[in-house]
């Protein structure tokens, strides 16, 4: 049988529309320049000076999300803490991976 793989992906990303404004993720984009507090963290008493250009050793992003945010699959457990006549919800780590492939 074969199987055909078809790409569910979205970005991470500021104004992403697939979930509601109160829940969207914030990312912080930082340049170089704005991580030099980061880099002297690392290094204690490195200054501007001492870095080519005066600017921090790395662009960063600093993100905010929640477990809901970007792909991803919710288990039983996400709805209700008990399934199947109240045994235990399954949680992510015990979602079979069959249930992700399935006959087309």
């Amino acid at each position: 049988m074969t199987r055909r793989f078809v790409d569910l992906s979205i970005y991470l990303e500021n104004d992403v529309i697939t979930d509601p404004p109160f829940m969207r993720p914030k990312i912080e984009y930082q340049l170089h320049g704005q991580t030099m507090g980061e880099a002297a963290w690392f290094f204690p008493g490195l200054t501007m000076d001492n870095m080519p250009g005066g600017e921090g050793f790395a662009a960063a992003e600093v993100v905010a999300l929640s477990t809901h945010n970007g792909t991803h699959l919710d288990a039983p457990w996400h709805f209700h803490p008990t399934q199947d006549g109240g045994k235990p919800a399954l949680t992510i780590d015990e979602v079979p991976l069959d249930w992700c492939f399935r006959p087309v």
